[in-house]
C-alpha cells in the first residue's frame, strides 16, 4: 500500500472531478499560481471551479497545493476547499472580495497531520472576452494542524500573505460563447422564418444581415466565410457605409440607447446580451421584426425569437440587457 501522503494525493485527485460535477451549473474553471510569503516560502498551485451563487456572489470548489522545498526540507499542504467571492465578473475590469476554507493534509519530513487552511482576501480581474479572464489575487492564509486547532489555532500555525496570478475559462451553458463576444446557445430548435416584410430606415441593413443566414461561426470572422456575433453586426452596417466598433462591448455604446422592451424595438436595432446577471455585454444580435433577431451563435448565423413561450427565446430573454439604435 502506498504511503499516507501518496494515498491522500490520490484521494484528492479522485475526489476533484466529483466536486466539479456537484456544481451542476458550473460556469468555468480557474488555475492560479503564486507564492506564500511571511517566512512560509511555499509555491501555491490552485485549481478551482466557479458558478453563480446568487446576487453579487459566486462560489466554487477546488484543489489547493502549497509546496515548500528548501534545502532538502519539503513541507506541503494538500487540500480540497470551498470558496465564496463577492462582486466578481460584473465588469470588464473589476475588483472582488473572497473568503474560503480548505481541508486536507499538512506534511513535512517527519509528520503528517490533518489541517485546515482559512483564507480571506481580494482580487482584480480583467475579462477581455466573455469566456476568458486574467487576474491577480492577494490572500491572508492561516493554516493550522489537528482537528482541535481548526477553531482555536495553535501557536505554531502557519500564516501570512500570498499573491497569485490566474486565468479563468468559462465553460458550459452559462459560461459564454467561444468567440469574441460570443455566447453559448441552448439545444438547437427549428429556425424561425425571416420576416415577410422589413420596415424602417434600417431595412437595407437588416436585409444584408439576413443574406448571411447559414454562414458558419468563425472566431474573429467579419466576412462571408464566417462571422462571430459582433463581426456580423459590423459587416451588415459596414456594407451600407456605417462604421461600427469591432467588439461587442464597444458596440454596446454605439448609437442611441433603446429601452429593452419588445414594443420599443425597430428592425436594425442592436440587441445586447450578457452571459451572467450584472456582467458586461458578451453577445450581440440584430432585431429584424416579428419578435425575431439574427445573430451568429456557435452554430453559425441564425434567427432566434424573443418569445417567452419558445424555450430558446426564454434563454435569450433572460440574458437580454439592452438595445442600441444606430439608424434613427
Amino acid at each position: 500500500m502506498p504511503p499516507l501522503t501518496e494515498r491522500w494525493r490520490l484521494a484528492l485527485l479522485l475526489f476533484l472531478p466529483a466536486t466539479v460535477a456537484a456544481q451542476g451549473g458550473g460556469r468555468g474553471f480557474e488555475l492560479h499560481l503564486g507564492r506564500w510569503y511571511n517566512g512560509n516560502r511555499a509555491q501555491v498551485y490552485e485549481f478551482r471551479t466557479s458558478s453563480r451563487l446568487g446576487g453579487p456572489f459566486t462560489h466554487g470548489f477546488g484543489l489547493s497545493l502549497l509546496v515548500n522545498d528548501t534545502l532538502g526540507r519539503r513541507r506541503a499542504f494538500y487540500g480540497l476547499g470551498y470558496e465564496v467571492q463577492g462582486w466578481r465578473g460584473r465588469a470588464t475590469l473589476n475588483p472582488y472580495a473572497l473568503a474560503g476554507l480548505a481541508l486536507g493534509l499538512s506534511t513535512d519530513t517527519s509528520t503528517q497531520e490533518l489541517a485546515a487552511q482559512w483564507t480571506v482576501g481580494g482580487g482584480l480581474e480583467w475579462r477581455p472576452l466573455g469566456w476568458l479572464a486574467l487576474g491577480g489575487e492577494v490572500r491572508y492564509r492561516l493554516e493550522d494542524r489537528g482537528p482541535r486547532g481548526f477553531w482555536n489555532p495553535r501557536s505554531d500555525a502557519r500564516k501570512g500573505v500570498s499573491a497569485a496570478l490566474g486565468v479563468s475559462l468559462g465553460l458550459g451553458k452559462g459560461g459564454g460563447g467561444r468567440g469574441r463576444g460570443g455566447a453559448g446557445a441552448p439545444p438547437e430548435l427549428p429556425p424561425p422564418a425571416p420576416p415577410a416584410t422589413i420596415t424602417g430606415n434600417a431595412a437595407d441593413v437588416v436585409q444584408t444581415a439576413l443574406e448571411s443566414l447559414g454562414t458558419p461561426y468563425l472566431w474573429g470572422g467579419t466576412a462571408d466565410n464566417g462571422f462571430d456575433c459582433s463581426g456580423l453586426i459590423q459587416y451588415a452596417y459596414g456594407q451600407h457605409g456605417i462604421r461600427l466598433p469591432r467588439m461587442s462591448r464597444d458596440q454596446a455604446r454605439a448609437g442611441a440607447e433603446v429601452t429593452p422592451v419588445i414594443d420599443a424595438l425597430r428592425p436594425g436595432d442592436i440587441l445586447l446580451f450578457s452571459a451572467r446577471p450584472g456582467a458586461g455585454v458578451t453577445h450581440v444580435g440584430m432585431y429584424v421584426g416579428e419578435l425575431k433577431f439574427i445573430h451568429s451563435s456557435t452554430r453559425g448565423v441564425k434567427l432566434s425569437r424573443l418569445d417567452p413561450q419558445d424555450p430558446e427565446g426564454g434563454y435569450w430573454l433572460e440574458r437580454w440587457v439592452g438595445a442600441r439604435r444606430v439608424v434613427p
